[in-house]
């Protein structure tokens, strides 16, 4: 009903305006007025020209007063387009999030098939240790009375004595090696029946972790520095180790404590012993101080163990306190409204040339540090203070190595 009210308005406010200007058209025609100094036919053209444009101004402005959808299409279109193209960068996103999901998930189910499988190969083990033990046993059994029998007839045929010794020591030599083989076997069945609750335990995990992965409970990921440490190389291989060590036992206590688990005896860092005697052969041989970096292999979710990779850099000097780091020559023009994103970019510009000089980067973020909110804005306001051309000039802090981080100092000059 609105909008046929409105289609009713819209036709009789056109109607009443052409209608005017008819009158005024043909009045102008009869009288012969002019405006401009133009002839009375080209005043009368005119004169319906305006009456057109007021037709159409009218609906335009009926319209955009009393439709949301018309103010939006004339004045929003732009705001609209924009926001479509962050919509469409989350969905992106998110199908790429879905999509590592489902390939973590893959792989998860593929690990317990596998796990399945060795519990009922041990399980199997096991039964057959278990009947051959029986059988061991009843053997023996008989064994025992077959002895007990032998020295009932020594007690009562002592005449035989000789002969009844030596089938006593037989009989005594095969229980001693049956007895041995018990003991062999039940060893077997202990240590099978521990690989089993292992593997049962692990596979409860397991279910966990798939379970988690389709919730999507990360705890870290994969690439991320769970510890950044800096140990003196060219030790000998038995300090290498210690120190090493050292390293991962704090690691590991630092993931319980992020974890919040109250058992710290719980080692839940694997690091390959290959890796680690690699590292440790690598550390020995670089004669200078060296960083230590333990990163996640992969996405762990909670529940699951944290298999931990090792890497070692030489730490070399990189910049001396008050060196230059970076500096650039940029134009800010009269717009304060660029001042801030200068700032950035020029960060990022220093960002780029610490980590061409030799410091490592946080390989999840790709930075080799941080600048506090207060000093980034007192840079900006600095640089707004400027019309045009100005000089930004990094500088560092203090003395700073390969493991970083870098902290900078920011100039700026007035440039003319």
């Amino acid at each position: 009903m609105f909008g046929i009210a409105l289609i009713a308005i819209l036709a009789i406010t056109g109607g009443i305006i052409a209608y005017i200007g008819d009158k005024l058209g043909t009045k102008v025609g009869k009288k012969k007025l002019t405006i401009f100094g133009l002839r009375p036919k080209h005043t009368s053209i005119v004169v319906t020209i305006i009456t057109g444009i007021l037709i159409t101004v009218s609906t335009i402005g009926i319209l955009t007063l009393v439709s949301r959808d018309v103010r939006t299409a004339l004045f929003g279109m732009e705001a609209l387009k924009t926001e479509l193209t962050t919509l469409s960068q989350e969905v992106s996103a998110k199908n790429t999030e879905l999509e590592t999901s489902r390939s973590a998930l893959e792989a998860k189910t593929a690990e317990y098939a596998v796990l399945t499988i060795k519990v009922q190969s041990t399980v199997d083990k096991l039964a057959t240790i278990s009947r051959e033990l029986s059988a061991v046993m009843v053997q023996r059994d008989q064994t025992e009375r077959q002895l007990q029998e032998t020295l009932q007839g020594y007690a009562v045929a002592r005449g035989d004595l000789t002969a009844a010794r030596q089938e006593i020591d037989t009989l005594q030599n095969t229980k001693q090696e049956l007895d041995q083989r018990v003991h062999t076997l039940t060893a077997a069945k202990t240590s099978l029946q521990t690989d089993v609750d292992h593997l049962n335990e692990l596979t409860q995990k397991l279910r966990q972790g798939i379970q988690t992965v389709r919730e999507g409970s990360i705890v870290f990921r994969a690439g991320e520095i769970m510890t950044t440490t800096v140990l003196s190389g060219g030790g000998s291989q038995s300090d290498m180790v210690s120190a090493l060590s050292e390293v991962i036992y704090k690691t590991n206590q630092t993931i319980l404590d992020r974890l919040n688990v109250g058992d710290k005896n719980l080692e839940v860092l694997w690091i390959a012993q290959v890796d680690f005697d690699k590292m440790v052969a690598e550390i020995g041989a670089i004669q200078q101080d060296v960083i230590v970096r333990i990163s996640a292999g992969g996405n762990t979710v909670y529940g699951e163990p944290v298999v931990g990779h090792i890497n070692v850099f030489p730490n070399n000097h990189i910049y001396q306190e008050g060196q230059s780091i970076h500096m650039a020559i940029v134009d800010v023009g009269t717009d304060k409204l660029l001042a801030e994103e200068t700032v950035m970019r020029f960060l990022s510009q220093v960002n780029q040339a610490a980590i061409k000089q030799g410091i490592l980067p946080d390989p999840l973020q790709g930075t080799v540090g941080a600048i506090s909110g207060n000093e980034f804005y007192d840079t900006v306001n600095m640089v707004k203070r400027y019309n045009g051309k100005v000089t930004l000039t990094a500088t560092a802090k203090n003395d700073t190595y390969t493991a970083g981080p870098l902290k900078i100092q920011i100039h700026v000059q007035g440039t003319p």
